[in-house]
């Protein structure tokens, strides 16, 4: 058995959103023979600690080492506020209980005590997070990681981004996490792709074009490009007039709009049973992502995906083959390549088929689980030996 401390975003302690389901799925799914701690189960077991802060609510410091680094730590969290740093926090934590292996998924973390080797995970996100999402220039976005990569390097902190290298294994969900890393200067070869993963389709959708279905789910409508997929039903409807599109995930839809069927939030179950295996068309104008799990999970059900050729997303998607990619923004491109789709139907359920036959070899649990337990088993400590007997 692999005992594995998971340092991640966890169900019930953190905020939701992606990377609390990649830990939720974690847990439901772990691979073979691994037995998965969270961060907050360990604080609450005393197997790890909260290193020494000035700050409220942390444990105050005793003797000069640990003062010290309380200072250092509320130094680097006042860079942080200052805008001078990326500024997700720094997780501090002394191991004090046995594990074989700490699997950080996402955390910036500095560890101390008793440090197995160390796997992380990410969705290769920050660079997009901050160009795409905040708007900032990408020069400033590459000055701002190269500042974070030596403040990291010096304190000794893992972070995801700009020091992968730290870690004795570092996964990517997408491959565009290597490219992003190099630009970096850091070594490509620490780093691995290993998907985020899906559970297996509970059903496959038909596409049977009865009436033409087309799906857009996201929790934040705006920036996953919910009104540009408006866009796109208005003009199709003109070619195909009992087109639809199933909303799934904004809490507060707007009912007057001709054709959209908006469902409201939708747990992943619901979604499974009743919302992916009715859609002939996955269409997802995300204008910030990394590697979304929905366009995965539509696929899965033999869903053919129209989405930018951006972000994670080509990595996900392969173009003309599991669904079509266009160039961010373009709506034109966006409306002309679900009207191709829906005007050939053998096209479309070819694209189908071809999708749900790469998730299940290329981007499901089973495969996850592989490329995780093949991490862990290469970090994880030797077990002890018996003392040979003394030779004659």
């Amino acid at each position: 058995m692999i005992r594995c401390l998971l340092l991640a975003p966890t169900p019930g302690a953190d905020v939701e959103n992606g990377d609390v389901q990649y830990c939720r799925d974690l847990l439901d799914s772990p691979p073979p023979g691994v037995e998965y701690v969270t961060y907050p189960e360990a604080l609450a077991s005393g197997e790890i600690r909260d290193m020494p802060s000035l700050r409220k609510g942390t444990g105050l410091p005793r003797g000069l080492r640990q003062l010290g680094w309380a200072l250092v730590r509320s130094v680097v969290h006042g860079i942080r506020r200052s805008g001078m740093l990326l500024p997700d926090p720094v997780h501090w934590w002394e191991i004090v209980g046995e594990f074989d292996v700490v699997h950080s998924h996402c955390f910036p973390v500095r560890l101390t005590g008793r440090v197995p080797p160390v796997v992380v995970t990410d969705s290769a996100g920050t660079f997009w997070y901050w160009t795409a999402a905040q708007g900032r220039s990408e020069r400033d976005v590459w000055k701002l990681l190269r500042r974070e990569r030596r403040i990291a390097q010096r304190i000794g902190y893992i972070h995801p981004t700009v020091t992968p290298d730290s870690a004795n294994r570092t996964l990517y969900f997408v491959a565009q996490g290597r490219g992003l890393a190099e630009r970096l200067a850091i070594d490509g070869s620490c780093i691995q792709v290993a998907p985020a993963g899906v559970p297996d389709a509970t059903a496959q959708a038909p596409l049977a074009l009865d009436p033409p279905t087309l799906l857009f789910v996201a929790r934040n409508f705006e920036v996953k490009g919910g009104p540009a997929a408006l866009d796109v039903l208005r003009t199709v409807r003109r070619e195909f007039p009992t087109c639809r599109l199933m909303v799934a995930g904004p809490t507060t839809p707007d009912p007057g709009i001709e054709g959209v069927a908006w469902l409201g939030a939708k747990s992943r179950a619901e979604l499974y049973a009743d919302v992916y295996p009715r859609a002939d068309l996955f269409l997802y104008p995300t204008t910030f992502d990394c590697a979304p799990l929905v366009v995965v999970e539509a696929m899965a059900h033999g869903v053919p995906v129209v989405a930018p050729r951006a972000f994670g997303l080509p990595d996900l998607v392969q173009h003309g083959t599991t669904g079509l990619l266009v160039e961010p923004g373009d709506t034109g491109q966006l409306t002309r390549s679900v009207l191709a789709l829906l005007g050939d139907p053998d096209r479309l359920r070819r694209m189908g088929s071809a999708a749900a036959d790469d998730v299940r070899s290329r981007l499901s649990i089973a495969v996850r689980n592989e490329k995780l337990l093949a991490a862990y088993q290469v970090g994880r400590r030797p077990a002890a030996r018996a003392s040979a007997p003394p030779t004659s």
